[in-house]
């Protein structure tokens, strides 16, 4: 099922088009390969390793694709350029906060990178909030990583403060985290 702008496409530069699509609940080695592929190309855009990404379990991967095919509270979609995968993002909604979103994995191939995969990809992700009745969407991005930082900013995220640590553990990597609001803020009189 295309989504997007309604018709899960968008028009780039060179002529090519970038068509989204939720992933079919049998396409677990289709987000396997995206997602070891992203790890590979940038490995500080993610809390994960490749190395444990690349020991998930076939059965995790199934799990993954079932839950993103289409749901409320999880999403997998993945962006087509010319019949090729060249990217995806995952959602999911948190544990007690039904009213919000994460985007929690976005990672596209080199070659997708600058014909509009990206916003693609995060307008489906942002869509699927939207319909899902989210009141906002939250993302975590690396400091370091300004591509991802302004296709965010382009999309209405803003950064809620300094990097953070994924854990308690000061040695990990950190991230900023990121927030849209869905919804125009009522007026102080109505809150």
């Amino acid at each position: 099922m295309p989504i997007g702008d309604g018709e899960g496409r968008e028009l780039v530069t060179d002529g090519a088009e970038i068509r989204t699509r939720h992933i079919a609940s049998d396409e677990g080695p289709l987000l396997r390969r995206l997602r070891l592929a992203a790890l590979a190309d940038a490995p500080a855009a993610f809390w994960q390793t490749l190395e444990i990404v690349r020991d998930e379990p076939a059965s995790t991967w199934t799990r993954l694709a079932r839950e993103g095919a289409d749901s409320p509270e999880n999403l997998v979609v993945i962006a087509e350029r010319a019949g090729d995968a060249v990217g995806m993002v995952q959602g999911l909604t948190p544990t007690r906060r039904a009213w919000l979103r994460e985007l929690a994995a976005m990672g596209g191939a080199p070659e997708a990178r600058g014909t509009a995969a990206g916003d693609a990809l995060v307008r489906a992700a942002v869509d699927w909030a939207r319909r899902s009745g989210a009141e906002a969407v939250k993302l975590w991005v690396a400091p370091r990583n300004q591509p991802a930082r302004r296709l965010y900013a382009r999309h209405g995220f803003v950064a809620l403060g300094s990097p953070q640590p994924v854990t308690d553990d000061p040695t990990v990597k950190t991230f900023i985290p990121m927030l849209r609001p869905l919804y125009p803020a009522r007026p102080a009189a109505c809150r």
